[in-house]
């Protein structure tokens, strides 16, 4: 395969990327309805998003020869 995929793979990826400041209606959160287990689930989530960062630079350091790949990786992060 001779063709990047970077490009296309970034304007598709974009095109869905959301804003959790603008998209999220957060004036309506009301921390009351929110049951503990839901609390614990929204942690763990949290957490395992958190997990990203080693998650890319392990990617970018395992794949460095790459570039498509870790042009990807770079934006996926992002």
């Amino acid at each position: 395969m001779n063709t990047m995929l970077y490009p296309e793979l970034y304007r598709s990826l974009e095109a869905v990327r959301w804003d959790m400041e603008k998209d999220i209606p957060w004036d309506k959160f009301d921390a009351s309805l929110l049951t503990d287990e839901q609390a614990k689930t929204i942690k763990m989530n949290a957490i395992t998003e958190w997990s990203a960062l080693p998650a890319t630079e392990m990617f970018l350091r395992d794949n460095q020869h790459d570039s498509d790949f870790s042009a990807f990786m770079s934006v996926w992060f992002f």
